[in-house]
């Protein structure tokens, strides 16, 4: 297996940016950070399994994830994201993937579970895909498959409202004027996947475990 290289420097680069970035234009109320765990977890990966509103969504998590735990984490991102090359360093600095138009679904799930194999953690969005009415969707089988051959630690977690202020589609918005928008994310505890991995691999296992990955996030989203 191949190694997984971390961006440490690039990584302490994209943070001060971030926060700058998040803090001047927007309110984040954070909700649960004592879930990520602060010193790793047994030196084996952790994945946050979140619902997916905007592109926004794998920058607000890792920069409310840290500095709780200390490594970073690895994201995928939308690849026109690398076509503004004053974007690429940040992309870089917070391990971001890029994803194209037509790639694999498999691939892309493979290296996330290589990347968690290799004790790095992932943000993950069981929906495959940002939602475009603001309803969570259903969980793909993805999350439960990443989840099962893993054995990692799943979080699950909730964002709100990061569709106001980048929409499907549309350009980055203030929403009339800096910190209007309040940008909310809440951590819920890990979950306890074990009577799931007593379970034969099959996509009929991953999709009982998106299912309750996806039910998890769904109460945590009831209670912001």
């Amino acid at each position: 297996m191949a190694k997984i290289r971390v961006k440490i420097m690039l990584h302490l680069y994209a943070i001060p940016i971030l926060l700058t970035f998040f803090h001047l234009c927007y309110r984040i109320k954070i909700w649960g950070k004592k879930y990520v765990p602060a010193r790793g977890w047994n030196n084996k990966g952790i994945i946050i399994m979140a619902n997916h509103r905007s592109l926004l969504d794998p920058f607000l998590i890792g920069l409310t994830a840290f500095p709780r735990f200390y490594k970073p984490f690895f994201y995928p991102a939308d690849a026109k994201l690398w076509k503004l090359s004053l974007f690429r360093p940040i992309l870089h600095g917070m391990n971001c993937f890029p994803v194209f138009k037509g790639s694999k679904k498999m691939d892309i799930i493979k290296y996330h579970i290589a990347v968690v194999k290799n004790g790095g953690s992932v943000c993950y969005f069981p929906e495959g895909a940002r939602t475009k009415d603001g309803k969570l969707q259903p969980g793909k089988l993805g999350a439960g498959l990443i989840a099962h051959s893993t054995r990692a630690l799943v979080i699950p977690c909730a964002v709100q409202n990061t569709d106001i202020a980048m929409p499907v589609g549309k350009p980055l918005t203030l929403g009339g004027g800096p910190r209007k928008i309040t940008l909310k994310v809440k951590f819920g505890p890990p979950l306890d996947l074990r009577k799931f991995y007593k379970l034969p691999s099959s996509k009929e296992t991953s999709q009982q475990i998106s299912d309750y990955i996806m039910g998890k996030i769904a109460e945590l989203m009831e209670t912001i």
